[in-house]
């Protein structure tokens, strides 16, 4: 038997080598390919997902093998073939490779992300209306205003009177964000950051806790999707599930006409014929899912972003001196500044290139696609191929001295030399990000108004180097980012 096993799987994972593709070495013996230290929580998933990007034993070559248990999977390392997997052959990879089970987690499958292209087109179609320019200045910015006043009387509520003092980041940073996601697309001034606490903070918290059954939900949902229904794989917790329906059932006022759920209602009601419109889950779930992603990426990417500027003293006070003439003595940005500080942009958009909002993105062939002229080989359907972006804009072939944070990489006279294609921090083509501008936008502002009065520096409680945690699915710090933060004199 042990010996029919062995068998079994050396020949599976000569796949690779059979079809000439170069590919990551897996050894025989192991049912579970190159999977071991990430399903065993040793190694965070962008940096696992970067290490097999960057293996010395692939260097040089447009894409290479591994595998997923023991299903072939491709790691794509060119821009030209990203380009062609992500926009050009789209209607070859109309899907994520993870997926929920429909009957026992309708809510999980019925999120944007794990949608199969018939749902997510018609749901993508309609929240897409949120994230249009005019709705984003007419409407967002006066509501993040709101928010952005909190976040400064926290910061100076936390700096109990001193104008010198050690803080954590992270409480923070996820107060914004939730405060923020509360605001825009429920309606609800959270006050997180007035009072301290917030129950969209820890609604958040509590699903991301580390526990058995979460881990193996997750692995199943994300690596073998095909045994979601088999395991009763779910995205989300009971308890969490609970909350969401209750939020959307909330009496909604006129003032609410124009929030994520007031829009999905309106989906409903143009789209009677579409079956999965019309469950009972539907709005939940993309309510559910908004939460998530503004609480794990954009906190951690607030606090990522303090910590690089807080260890070059000399760019966060050419920011501070942009931002002071900008600031004036109204204390608020204009929409139009917001959008187009210049150094306040570069520094963002290299905050993204080091720690990208998607550490790494997949998609599912689902029919055979031909990788000519760039490779000659055949993608059949079912494979699944990945981007490392945090490989890809870490890679010292497309950016000199990668780990280094420097904004004069995106500064207008520089923009010509970033190769398309290696610049992608919310993923590219009909799956990227659909938030991508508000992200950008939620960063600047955050900066912005926490520089305003404050500069931070490193301190001995300043970790020397950011560590990812392997306990979580985006990009987040292992341990706690403390600055000190120093107010400015009147």
């Amino acid at each position: 038997m042990l010996l029919s096993n062995y068998l079994g799987m050396r020949e599976r994972y000569r796949y690779f080598e059979r079809h000439n593709i170069p590919f990551v070495p897996v050894s025989k013996w192991t049912p579970l390919g190159h999977l071991k230290q990430l399903l065993f929580l040793r190694i965070s998933f962008g940096d696992w997902f970067k290490n097999i990007y960057a293996d010395p034993r692939i260097s040089g070559s447009k894409l290479a093998g591994f595998f997923v248990f023991q299903t072939p999977a491709l790691m794509l390392r060119d821009p030209e073939l990203m380009r062609l997997v992500l926009i050009k052959q789209f209607n070859s990879f109309l899907n994520r490779y993870e997926a929920a089970d429909a009957q026992h987690d309708a809510m999980g499958a019925l999120t944007l992300p794990l949608a199969k292209y018939q749902q997510w087109r018609e749901s993508r179609w309609s929240m897409s209306q949120l994230f249009t320019s005019g709705r984003m200045k007419q409407r967002m910015y006066p509501l993040l205003q709101q928010v952005l006043q909190d976040l400064e009387l926290h910061l100076e509520r936390r700096m109990a009177g001193q104008t010198a003092r050690v803080l954590p980041l992270s409480e923070m940073c996820q107060l914004y964000t939730t405060d923020v996601t509360g605001q825009l697309f429920y309606s609800w001034n959270v006050g997180g950051l007035r009072l301290g606490h917030s129950p969209l903070r820890h609604q958040a918290k509590q699903l991301f806790a580390p526990h058995w059954r979460k881990v193996l939900d997750f692995m199943c949902i994300f690596f073998l999707p095909q045994w979601t229904r088999l395991l009763r794989a779910k995205v989300f917790s009971k308890s969490y599930m609970n909350y969401m329906r209750q939020l959307v059932q909330q009496p909604r006022g006129e003032q609410t006409q124009a929030d994520l759920i007031a829009q999905l209602q309106q989906l409903q009601r143009s789209r009677p014929s579409k079956h999965y419109t019309q469950h009972s889950d539907f709005i939940a779930s993309q309510a559910a899912i908004i939460l998530l992603a503004g609480f794990e990426t954009s906190s951690a990417l607030l606090g990522f972003t303090l910590y690089e500027l807080a260890k070059q003293p000399v760019l966060q006070q050419r920011l501070r001196r942009e931002l002071q003439s900008a600031f004036g003595a109204s204390g608020t940005l204009s929409y139009e500044q917001a959008t187009t500080l210049p150094y306040l942009k570069m520094v963002c958009l290299e905050a993204l290139r080091l720690y990208p909002a998607a550490a790494f993105i997949n998609r599912e062939c689902t029919a055979d696609c031909s990788l000519q002229p760039h490779h000659d080989f055949v993608i059949p359907a079912g494979m699944p191929a990945y981007i490392s972006i945090l490989g890809l804009q870490r890679d010292e072939q497309f950016w000199p001295k990668p780990l280094l944070f420097d904004p004069e990489r995106f500064a207008p006279e520089h923009l010509h030399s970033i190769e398309p294609m290696t610049y992608i921090p919310f993923g590219a083509g009909p799956h990227g990000c659909i938030g991508s501008r508000l992200g950008l936008l939620q960063l600047k502002l955050g900066v912005a108004h926490i520089l305003r009065s404050h500069r931070v520096e490193i301190c001995g409680e300043t970790v020397p180097e950011i560590r990812f945690n392997p306990k979580t699915f985006m990009l987040e710090s292992l341990d706690e980012l403390y600055l000190r933060f120093c107010r400015d004199s009147n």
